[in-house]
């Protein structure tokens, strides 16, 4: 082959990478980003959510779909200020019944919002590997963007033992641990749910700042600087889990 051909050959190769790559870019910005936040009851999920709104998704169409059994539901005015739409779904347990329901109410709200992104702040109860399941079942209208679990400082210790698999899914299955009252810990404490985190998941971001010194922006580049690829094992893994609980 002369030079000029092998040239050539290269600037076409390079052409279509490049053809490839604007492709995946295009394909990204048309999905529905989707970021699953759980955490036990009073861990302070509405809390984030509310401070990430404020902070981080200024500018962007979201949708918040939350269970009924939020911790304080998130005031209506607050709501109607940001542009948020709430779809409330009645269920106990997300891993019975929800799974189903929960599919086809995600389907409808991107169907009928078209959002930049949705939150998702599952029951206190639910197993975040369920959730995660649920979502990628929806097809390639949505993707997920960040898992996260809201962890009680001064009460995962507690948590982790009284109610095991449940509050163990979660940070099993978290991208990103988000610790809340960390302020209000010890040195030590806050070094033993580390370790107690880690025996579960050695590979998530762990964020040990107590809130008022961290901005949300800050919280969402943790929480999506987790990589593709860890996102895929977990999405795997969760699927993985969710199998095994329905035999």
């Amino acid at each position: 082959m002369l030079q000029s051909d092998v040239r050539k050959v290269s600037a076409y190769k390079a052409e279509m990478q490049e053809i490839i790559y604007s492709k995946d870019i295009m394909e990204d910005n048309e999905m529905t980003k989707v970021d699953i936040i759980s955490g036990f009851l009073g861990a302070g999920k509405t809390t984030l959510i509310a401070k990430l709104l404020k902070e981080a998704f200024q500018g962007e169409q979201v949708v918040l779909i939350e269970n009924e059994f939020g911790e304080i539901g998130i005031d209506g005015g607050f709501l109607k200020e940001s542009g948020v739409e709430i779809r409330e779904m009645n269920s106990g347990c997300i891993c019975c019944s929800l799974v189903g329901d929960f599919g086809t109410s995600l389907k409808e709200v991107v169907e009928k919002y078209h959002p930049d992104r949705i939150i998702i702040e599952p029951s206190g109860v639910g197993k975040l590997s369920d959730v995660i399941k649920a979502v990628k079942n929806i097809g390639d209208d949505v993707k997920i963007n960040s898992t996260a679990a809201v962890v009680d400082a001064s009460k995962c210790k507690m948590y982790m033992k009284n109610y095991g698999e449940f509050f163990n899914n979660q940070i099993e299955h978290a991208g990103t641990i988000i610790l809340s009252r960390t302020q209000n810990v010890s040195e030590a404490k806050l070094k033993t749910d580390i370790e107690l985190i880690r025996s579960l998941n050695k590979d998530a971001h762990i964020i040990t700042t107590p809130w008022d010194d961290i901005n949300g922006k800050q919280i969402l580049d943790a929480m999506e600087n987790v990589t593709n690829l860890e996102l895929e094992m977990l999405a795997e893994a969760a699927a993985k889990a969710a199998e095994e609980h329905e035999h």
